[in-house]
């Protein structure tokens, strides 16, 4: 354990190699500048102008855009009402129509005519090779909702393109949709007087059929009441009706006289018989005077009355004579019920077989009827076809020049008095304050890359090296056999408790190391370099060794197998075949090399190829640089011992960082031995 003290850190102005006081020769109450806000205010500047220059050069290089507006209604062909009025396009096929309009006003035949008119000669440049693309690129036609209007904007670098082309644009299509309406106009009425022609054959076709059928079928009338056939066979019916309704009747009327008969009760038909209705009157009667003389007399006297007993005869005569009216009423009715009953049978029999015997005329006249009425309907379709036909070819007659297609210029166009684009003063300004940004963000970004940490200020520090605390050499460049500790913190102080790396060798570096190498000195600086430490290189022997896999058994616990470097390989092959014999000895004698053997053939070595520091470069520093190889490649740490051996946790947290972003690979997917390995130095080819 030593003591050593620091001197303090020296200050920004120290390190630039001013004076302690090199604004002595300033004026009094001159504001001093520092070499570095020199600095920052020529970055700045230089920045700032460069891309100013840059933005208001760009900026101004821009070519103005001029733009001319204008706002027309467009009535297509066949939507125009009869009056000669514009209607609202607010169906589909309105705007259909409307749409296709528009699409003509774009189109390039349209366009090529715009191009040879007059007025626009002189406004296209011979490198132009296609100007009507030229000009389609220029326009655009945008419809508004709600209406048939139309927006035609053009834009141009010329100011005195936009508003004449829009113009000669709609002249042009003002003068196409004129000659094609008229054509249009002309072959719609052609083709409504031949579909008039065509209707009205059809008409008097169907109607000479239809009349043909009436004849045919002697149909009267297209009423089925007013046909004859129909007519009778509907009296047929009804008359079939009534019969068999009279024969329900006398039916159930010759049952409740055979009832009455039965049950010897009166029929009801001979209340209605006179002759009886008299006889039982004067039955009433006589009845009514004989209680009136039993009233007067005794009965005695009235069976001596002759009056009385003449009285009593005629009673009996009228009740027998009562008796057999009623008998003969009874069996009237009953005659004429059977009778009754009989007749209607036999009328509803007839009717019957009349009505059978019309069924097949019935049928064969409702078949015609049927088809008589299908005509008819036919013919009726056909008249209202005609009548609309015709109603049409009247309108197209009556208003063929309202029907042509219509363009009217709802706001013409105007010469712009300014650019629509770009706004110079506005990208100006925008120019002026990225380029500050710009600046200023350069500034930081070089105080950021060259920025110097500062010591704390206070008295020297005094520090006690512990076992965990070690220096890096490989940090100073500058570092040699006299390097002492305050040259390591007057340029690049660090933390002293930082787990510092051993120095990693490039790739020139190892060539340069090998090339120099002594035939008997080489194989210790391969296994070195294989990830060997020096405990393991002076145990190996060339039993070890597999010529015909090509690996090397490396000794120890945990044991491991590497890759057989080339020029290893050949150091084993100049030896003897026995086993047991050390792989690594001293020249001209069998015995093995030792530790201190081994750091001697590493520092002789860098010396004789000239590397830089040659004094740090260690055992330690060859075996680093093989472990820092396979990390470089992704080697998952897991995997880093089965090549390099067994490794402790503080050795992983220092190689964590040079692992890259990338995902792990396992032990197959890396190169296991260096470059500079794999070349032989007996052949001198790769291996």
């Amino acid at each position: 354990m030593y003591e050593q003290t620091f001197p303090p850190q020296r200050s920004f102005n120290d390190r630039l190699g001013y004076a302690q006081a090199p604004y002595a020769d300033l004026p009094a109450g001159a504001l001093p500048r520092s070499p570095a806000m020199r600095l920052r205010i020529r970055i700045f500047f230089g920045v700032f102008l460069l891309c100013l220059l840059i933005s208001l050069g760009t900026n101004f290089s821009r070519q103005p855009v001029y733009q001319a507006t204008a706002r027309v209604q467009i009535t297509p062909m066949g939507h125009l009402a009869l009056s000669g009025v514009p209607t609202a396009a607010q169906s589909p096929e309105d705007k259909q129509a409307f749409l296709a309009a528009l699409e003509v006003l774009r189109s390039r035949p349209l366009i090529e005519q715009v191009i040879r008119q007059p007025q626009m000669q002189g406004f296209w440049k011979a490198t132009d090779n296609d100007p009507v693309q030229t000009v389609q690129n220029m326009l655009s036609v945008t419809p508004l909702d709600g209406a048939p209007i139309a927006q035609v904007q053009a834009q141009a670098t010329e100011q005195a393109l936009v508003a004449p082309l829009i113009n000669t644009l709609i002249e042009v299509y003002r003068a196409e949709q004129a000659s094609a309406g008229d054509a249009a106009a002309q072959t719609q009425l052609l083709e409504t007087r031949d579909e008039v022609k065509v209707i009205e054959a059809q008409v008097a076709e169907r109607k000479s059929s239809l009349d043909a059928l009436k004849l045919r079928s002697h149909i009267v009338s297209g009423e089925r009441d007013e046909n004859q056939t129909l007519s009778r066979l509907k009296g047929l019916g009804a008359s079939l009706n009534t019969a068999t309704e009279r024969e329900a009747k006398a039916s159930g009327r010759l049952r409740s006289v055979e009832s009455a008969l039965a049950q010897g009760q009166r029929a009801p038909q001979a209340r209605d018989n006179p002759t009886l209705a008299g006889v039982e009157s004067r039955l009433s009667q006589l009845r009514e005077e004989w209680r009136a003389q039993e009233r007067r007399f005794t009965p005695d006297f009235m069976n001596m009355d002759p009056n009385a007993v003449a009285l009593k005869a005629r009673i009996a005569d009228l009740e027998q004579q009562l008796v057999e009216e009623r008998q003969k009423a009874q069996q009237t009715a009953l005659a004429d019920a059977r009778e009754e009953l009989a007749a209607a049978q036999a009328a509803s029999r007839s009717l019957q077989q009349q009505i059978s015997g019309d069924r097949q005329e019935v049928q064969s006249f409702t078949r015609q009827f049927g088809e008589f009425q299908a005509l008819q309907d036919e013919l009726q379709g056909l008249e209202k076809m005609r009548q609309s036909a015709r109603q049409k070819l009247l309108a197209l007659e009556s208003s063929e020049t309202a029907r042509r297609p219509r363009l009217l210029v709802v706001d013409p166009p105007a010469t712009p008095d300014s650019a629509l684009r770009p706004l110079y003063g506005r990208d100006a300004a925008i120019g002026l304050v990225a380029s500050a940004l710009l600046g200023f963000l350069a500034v930081w970004f070089v105080e950021f890359f060259s920025r110097v940490e500062r010591p704390p200020q206070g008295p020297p520090a005094v520090v006690v090296p512990q076992p965990w605390m070690a220096f890096s050499p490989r940090q100073d460049p500058r570092l040699g056999a006299a390097a002492t500790p305050d040259s390591l913190l007057e340029d690049n102080p660090r933390p002293m408790l930082e787990n510092a790396l051993p120095r990693e060798l490039r790739a020139d570096e190892v060539s340069a190391l090998l090339a120099a190498a002594t035939p008997d000195n080489l194989p210790i600086l391969v296994c070195l370099l294989s990830g060997l430490t020096p405990e393991e290189a002076v145990a190996l022997r060339c039993g070890h060794v597999n010529l015909a896999s090509g690996s090397l058994q490396v000794p120890g616990e945990p044991g491991r197998i590497v890759p057989l470097a080339a020029a290893l390989r050949d150091a084993v092959v100049q030896r003897s075949a026995d086993g047991d014999q050390p792989l690594l000895s001293v020249k001209g004698t069998d015995r093995r090399l030792d530790q201190e053997d081994i750091k001697a053939v590493v520092t002789s070595s860098a010396y004789d190829a000239s590397l830089e520091q040659p004094q740090t470069i260690t055992a330690a520093t060859l075996r680093h640089t093989y472990i820092a190889f396979l990390v470089r490649q992704g080697l998952r740490f897991s995997e880093l011992s089965h090549l390099a051996g067994r490794l402790s946790a503080e050795a992983f947290n220092s190689l964590a960082s040079l692992a890259p972003d990338s995902p792990r690979v396992s032990v197959d997917a890396v190169q296991k031995v260096l470059p500079a390995l794999k070349v032989s130095r007996v052949s001198d080819k790769p291996v």
